[in-house]
């Protein structure tokens, strides 16, 4: 979607949800893989079936 403004990656994801699996998907692909890697993230951020994306984003560090 393009309004005509600029926005990052991290803005861009301002309130969209994503599914457990994406989640997921979005960790391995920042190399945030590991068995102890996903228990740092369920810890974090709750294992849950949906997920802000922003919240994902700002836990792998955006």
């Amino acid at each position: 979607m393009s309004d005509g403004i600029c926005r990052d990656y991290f803005e861009s994801a301002e309130d969209c949800v994503i599914s457990k699996k994406r989640a997921l998907m979005e960790l391995k692909k920042h190399n945030f893989d590991t068995q102890e890697d996903v228990a740092d993230f369920y810890r974090d951020l709750n294992e849950l079936d949906i997920y802000r994306a922003q919240d994902v984003l700002r836990w792998l560090g955006y």
